[in-house]
């Protein structure tokens, strides 16, 4: 499965587009902070278009002044079971 479409890689997403909005930053002001030419490649990401790098997540966090390892806790401490259509269902 692609990491795009896996639902912890979604929640974690999830978390720092909520965050960036509870921080009232646009998506223009973050992609400016990042040097980024324009808001789209934030809104891509948020919208799951466009997968987001561990090296860009560090960069989110730190531009959104969040630590890093709260997103990591959070899928730690979470995690969202990924259905796997080559297991066998128990009886």
């Amino acid at each position: 499965m692609k990491a795009i479409y896996d639902s912890n890689y979604r929640k974690l997403i999830g978390w720092l587009a909520a965050e960036r909005k509870f921080k009232s930053v646009t998506q223009e002001e973050l992609a400016s902070a990042l040097k980024y030419p324009s808001h789209n490649y934030i809104s891509k990401i948020e919208t799951f278009d466009k997968k987001l790098s561990l090296v860009e997540y560090v960069r989110f966090c730190e531009v959104l002044e969040l630590d890093p390892r709260e997103g990591i806790e959070l899928l730690m401490t979470h995690p969202i079971p990924e259905f796997r259509a080559d297991t066998k269902a128990e009886t």
